[in-house]
């Protein structure tokens, strides 16, 4: 994973890999372009990519690259594991289907190893909820600083480590960084596995010894020894997939899903239903969104497959579905029966809510999420009870984020609290009037 060191071997790591039940089962159905490889491959990898455009996997195979020649013998070690185990490799690359053509054509468009293709198998196995134990998240593993820093925003509402095409694009302009400050892409692999400086210190004293400094002779974290091998072994094997007897089925080569920019608030099953999707098969897709709640005071780009895009786009603008909207709940409401008077299931309100509970109660008035019926563009409100609602001003708060927090607008508040009218300067434990009977 970027930037993070697990110091787990690399071996009961690949054990956990392939026991887990995502793999036990069927799967779910800016940087500038630089020249990153050899230039005396340029031709041959021309000529092989036009005969395999039909395929994603020998436009993969064609743009193999990085330099095993050294024979690193852990390559070995993890050919022979992953061997044994073909069908194991076979459902890691059924996994990645979905997201393989869109990670080729930016590989392609940055002139990039097609290896890199394959390191999400290492550092995910292609599964969008993924979470270590130091919080690294989504596909690509990023942890939260390292994701902050390559423009992946992170909010109670959306986490950009699990926005695919956001978090390929910043996994690639930190390999990119990476290549750039090493000079090979085998470093670069262990920089993004351990970090910049784990990799920059191993090579100082490599070089201080008047030692080798390529990857294979630096003394380096386990994890970090094994993982390029591994990522070099998956290459092998899937470079000769018909001789290990690893059936790979051809993907084509055209993309997978459309993005859909949307102006709404939903829940995420919402979302699937309107794409006539399972809301795995969707959460696949779109893994940005910690709440399954898709909120937001801007456009939203969801990803929906190319054949679901269109019909998607015509229920999304007629269809019905479920908004959620702020609920101020007073202390000592009871849950199920917000759940009944919102024609919802208590499941559903608390997968969206983190509710306080205390004998099945609210133990304090807290604002929570509930669903309103919403059809077509015409926005239904949830209706209070007949008083007004008021809202206590707490220490950080500004007037504009109270009627965000409220879903309503700062005019709306000013017209509310005439004290407001000439001037939006708040103070902590004000009251204001956040909703009209």
């Amino acid at each position: 994973m970027p930037g993070i060191k697990l110091n787990l071997s690399s071996l009961a790591l690949l054990v956990t890999l392939f026991s887990c039940p995502a793999l036990a089962e069927e799967p779910h159905a800016g940087i500038q372009t630089l020249a990153w490889g050899d230039a005396t491959d340029t031709a041959d990898n021309e000529t092989a990519a036009e005969a395999s455009r039909d395929d994603v996997w020998q436009r993969i195979r064609s743009g193999f690259r990085i330099d095993d020649a050294a024979q690193n013998p852990l390559i070995a070690v993890h050919e022979s594991w992953f061997a044994a185990r073909p069908e194991n490799v076979r459902r890691l690359a059924e996994r990645s289907r979905p997201y393989l053509f869109h990670i080729v054509e930016e590989l392609d468009r940055r002139d990039m190893p097609m290896e890199i293709a394959l390191l999400p198998m290492i550092e995910s196995a292609f599964n969008p909820a993924a979470l270590s134990p130091s919080a690294a998240s989504g596909i690509w593993q990023f942890i939260p600083s390292t994701g902050l820093h390559y423009g992946l925003r992170q909010d109670t509402w959306y986490d950009g480590r699990g926005d695919f095409t956001a978090s390929t694009s910043a996994a690639l302009d930190y390999l990119g960084k990476l290549y750039l400050d090493f000079g090979d892409w085998q470093l670069a692999l262990a920089a993004y596995n351990c970090g910049e400086g784990c990799i920059a210190r191993a090579i100082q004293h490599n070089i201080e010894q008047g030692l080798p400094s390529d990857y294979a002779s630096l003394s380096l974290p386990n994890e970090t020894r094994h993982y390029v091998p591994k990522l070099l072994a998956l290459k092998n094997l899937i470079r000769e997939s018909e001789r290990y007897g690893i059936a790979i089925e051809q993907l084509p080569d055209q993309p997978y899903f459309n993005q859909v920019t949307v102006h709404a608030s939903m829940d995420i099953h919402s979302a699937a239903r309107l794409a006539d999707m399972s809301s795995d098969d969707f959460i696949a897709l779109n893994a940005a969104f910690p709440r399954k709640l898709i909120r937001s005071d801007t456009p939203v780009n969801l990803l929906v497959p190319v054949d679901k895009a269109d019909a998607f786009q015509r229920n999304l603008e007629a269809g019905n579905w479920d908004t959620w909207q702020p609920y101020p709940a007073r202390k000592g409401e009871n849950p199920a029966d917000i759940a009944k008077r919102f024609d919802t299931s208590l499941v559903r309100l608390k997968e969206h809510n983190s509710l306080q509970l205390k004998r099945g109660k609210l133990a304090r008035a807290q604002t929570i999420l509930v669903p309103v019926k919403r059809r077509g563009d015409l926005a239904a409100r949830v209706r209070e009870p007949a008083q007004r609602v008021r809202y206590t001003v707490k220490h950080g708060d500004t007037l504009h984020a109270i009627a965000r927090r409220f879903d309503v607008s700062l005019g709306e508040i000013k017209a509310w609290n005439p004290v407001f009218r000439n001037s939006s300067k708040i103070r902590t434990g004000q009251a204001v009037v956040v909703r009209r009977p």
